[in-house]
């Protein structure tokens, strides 16, 4: 056994990609006998989740699994002491992108018009998982083509990492942060009686509720609290994207004593965060409902910043392996915690916006007007600028490497990575 095969990060990487595997792929069969019998015994009258809504979750379980098994191959096959071809990422044709958005677009208005036909409506899964899937692969050809990231190890396994990571510690980490939210508004209820008899008359009106009407009507004067909004950016623009950015890097830093451009920094974080937002947006957008379609295209848009952010940081990173020097890579942590701030500032804006919009009725509400122009406004610039703004960092990279490598031949085993 040589060198290669024994860093642990393969060990590690053999048993984590095999065994996450087996459980998404093995959760698939189970989730859909127990629906099945379920259904059969009636059980599932009633209930939130139909047959449909498990099939579609069944896929994006598939998805992930699938996700994972390139990844234990390979590190198997370093284990035995063969080699892994190095990972050819080719550059993104502009017919090949202009075919992909009208895939991405088509898949996502069937899923919708198919999703009220009797038997036509068992294919929606495949449509959603294209929906999900495509923007995720052209958003990161584009951000990676023409790069080299390493071996199809480590490209795969920095997908894989990115799941396991990235998605899984961001949502403990959010979801801790919420627990400590919920502890601070006990200890002032607890400080302020008379609030507790508000919230239980307001939990039982909403409990209590027949319509969306009267739970907007219920919870208006909430809403309308500009300490409401304020909680909200403070948790998706501030709380959020520091968590989940840090959680996306890790990725990059377990592959970092083998970075060896900024460019290729750029592409690892690149795939970290197209994991990243291939498992939020599989998750997210698992229940089909009449809002289906615009629900799989926001999701879309969501994946290409998230993968900007992470190759924001993947690029800092890689810098500061390269210059021992922090202060690049602070400045692109705090660039990409930027961008993931104002994208869901720019939403939260947009939500509550609408909300005070719809619950003033026929009256205009012009705080509510602003919040809905200014966020959708600047949430349409950044859908513009982020893809230039890839494949322009993506030009300037290959031009550097080509200007460098100008008159050098690379052997393929030098284009592999040596571990990962």
């Amino acid at each position: 056994m040589d060198e290669r095969s024994r860093d642990w990060r393969t060990i590690v990487l053999a048993v984590g990609a095999s065994g996450s595997a087996l459980l998404a792929l093995a959760a698939v069969p189970l989730l859909l006998a127990y629906t099945a019998l379920a259904s059969f015994r009636g059980e599932l009258a009633g209930r939130v989740r139909s047959p449909l809504d498990v099939a579609v979750l069944a896929a994006a379980l598939v998805v992930i699994g699938m996700v994972f098994l390139p990844a234990a191959y390979y590190s198997f096959q370093r284990l035995r002491g063969g080699d892994v071809p190095p990972a050819a990422l080719k550059l993104l044709r502009v017919w090949q992108g202009i075919l992909m958005v009208l895939l991405w677009l088509g898949a996502a208005v069937a899923a919708q018009l198919l999703l009220k036909q009797p038997i036509l409506k068992w294919v929606t899964p495949a449509f959603y998982v294209i929906a999900i899937g495509l923007p995720v692969y052209f958003f990161a050809r584009l951000a990676t083509g023409g790069l080299r990231v390493g071996s199809r190890q480590r490209l795969w396994g920095v997908l894989a990492a990115g799941i396991t990571l990235g998605t899984s510690l961001s949502i403990i980490a959010e979801l801790l942060v919420a627990l400590l939210g919920l502890v601070g508004v006990g200890i002032y209820v607890a400080a302020h009686p008379e609030q507790l008899a508000a919230l239980k008359q307001i939990a039982a009106q909403l409990s209590n509720a027949s319509g969306l009407d009267q739970v907007l009507n219920t919870a208006g004067p909430w809403l309308n609290n500009p300490v409401a909004i304020l909680l909200a950016l403070l948790f998706f623009s501030i709380l959020s994207p520091i968590i989940e950015e840090t959680a996306k890097s890790l990725a990059t830093w377990t592959v970092f004593d083998h970075l060896t451009s900024s460019a290729q920094g750029f592409a690892v974080g690149a795939m970290s965060g197209a994991a990243f937002g291939l498992v939020e947006s599989l998750l997210v957008s698992a229940t089909p409902d009449s809002n289906w379609t615009t629900t799989l295209l926001v999701r879309g848009a969501s994946t290409m910043m998230h993968i900007m952010a992470a190759s924001l940081t993947g690029w800092g990173i890689a810098t500061f392996r390269l210059t021992k020097r922090p202060a690049r890579m602070i400045g692109m942590y705090a660039l990409a915690m930027s961008l993931h701030g104002l994208w869901n500032a720019c939403v939260v804006g947009i939500t509550f916006g609408g909300l005070r919009t719809a619950l003033n009725g026929n009256a205009p509400d012009a705080i509510g007007l602003v919040l809905m122009f200014a966020g959708g406004a600047v949430l349409l610039l950044l859908c513009l600028v982020i893809p230039l703004a890839l494949g322009a960092i993506n030009w300037r990279f290959r031009a550097a490497s080509a200007t460098a490598n100008h008159g050098v031949t690379e052997t393929p085993s030098e284009l592999s990575s040596t571990t990962l």
